[in-house]
């Protein structure tokens, strides 16, 4: 059992202390993969790469065979916990007995990719809390799930975990919302896949076949979307640009219901004939889907992130927004915001963002050069090295 770490010389970096770190990955499941899920894969590849410290991956038993293909073949695994489905039991487990586990295991740091406050103090943790939609009234998230995460956020206070976050934005809401003092709380955005900054990956997916051009949405159905209010703006966008179509991909993450509702408001659209649902689709097929579009548009009124507007960057891809305070940080000056989170506001950012391949080169290439530079999985990592030592 390693109780103090050891210091090795790492080229380019001076000396660090490599550390026993447990992360857990208990809460994952492929069936509810979204922008979450996302982050989860990528800083947990990019943290086993840099091996900077000694790692020890918990998952749960009907997800170790994914994870072996996932993570490098030499990573070591824990294997235990009950199934990610089972929230209940799974929260049970991390709370109660994952820290016996983990200090049987030698580990000093457990790092909980999706947000886990855990009431014990040693092992010591780092918790990821992408954002605090949560604390929004507009959400669909059943009761006791609030009620858990509220209980969750005050036990941050109380306690010493370490908090990481994915954008600037959500670092001031948790300061400001939750009272923790500045040093508890680090930011470290998501990265660019593979598939959208490699181009010999690029095009090796079969293309998809879609009605060009195009408007593209990435987004589930959920209420701060406000993926209706996209609909109403296509429906007025539309009438001028007769030959355009509208694809929305990623609404299979929402509750069944809304999704009929959001599929019956498209079928009473006028422009309902151009509007097209995609099914679920691999990762490896969206650069080209994001490549091709006329432009993406984000309807959202709250975001932590925006994970798809930093993909369509990288792909060149204009992108027009509603005002979200996270999306306009990731945007930079790079995209087409709207003045005002109406229908009116995003059509007229549809309306800039549309031109943009013909008449603002630039801005397109400026944006793809800042999401190239700044947002990279190997940065977020170094962000999360630097607060898991104790």
């Amino acid at each position: 059992m390693r109780g103090h770490g050891t210091v090795r010389p790492i080229e380019g970096e001076g000396s660090v202390t490599r550390r026993r770190v447990g992360i857990s990955l208990l809460a994952f499941s492929p069936d509810r993969l979204a922008g979450q899920g996302t982050y989860t894969i990528g800083v947990t590849r990019a943290l086993l790469s840099r091996d900077r410290h000694d790692y020890v991956v918990f998952v749960p038993p009907r997800h170790e065979s994914l994870w072996r293909t996932l993570l490098p073949a030499q990573t070591s695994l824990a294997v235990c916990g009950p199934d990610p489905e089972r929230r209940t039991s799974r929260t049970l487990f991390e709370h109660f007995r994952l820290a016996r586990i983990a200090i049987r295991q030698g580990i000093e740091t457990v790092y909980f990719p999706h947000f886990v406050a855990p009431i014990w103090d040693r092992p010591r943790a780092v918790v990821m809390l992408h954002d605090l939609l949560l604390m929004s009234q507009e959400t669909d998230f059943s009761w006791y799930k609030r009620l858990y995460h509220r209980w969750s956020y005050g036990s941050l206070r109380s306690r010493g975990h370490h908090v990481v976050t994915i954008s600037e934005f959500c670092r001031r809401d948790i300061l400001a919302r939750l009272g923790l003092s500045a040093e508890r709380v680090s930011v470290a955005p998501p990265g660019l896949d593979l598939e959208f900054t490699d181009q010999s990956i690029q095009g090796t997916e079969p293309a998809i076949d879609l009605p060009e051009p195009y408007l593209l949405s990435v987004a589930g159905a959920y209420p701060h979307k406000r993926l209706d209010l996209l609909l109403e703006t296509f429906s007025d966008v539309a009438i001028g640009n007769p030959n355009l179509y509208l694809v929305l991909l990623g609404t299979h993450t929402g509750r069944p219901t809304a999704v009929r509702r959001l599929r019956e408001q498209a079928s009473k659209s006028r422009a309902a004939p151009r509007i097209h649902f995609l099914p679920r689709l691999s990762r490896e097929r969206l650069p080209r889907i994001f490549a091709r579009a006329a432009a993406l548009v984000s309807s959202s009124e709250f975001e932590g992130f925006g994970l798809s507007i930093m993909e369509a960057m990288a792909v060149g891809c204009p992108v027009a927004a509603s005002p979200a305070e996270a999306v306009v940080e990731v945007l930079g000056g790079c995209g087409w915001v709207a003045p005002d989170h109406t229908v009116r506001g995003l059509a007229t950012a549809v309306a800039g963002a549309l031109t943009a391949r013909e008449q603002d080169r630039g801005k397109l290439l400026r944006a793809q050069a800042r999401v190239l530079s700044n947002y990279t999985w190997d940065r977020a990592a170094q962000v999360l090295e630097s607060v898991l030592e104790p």
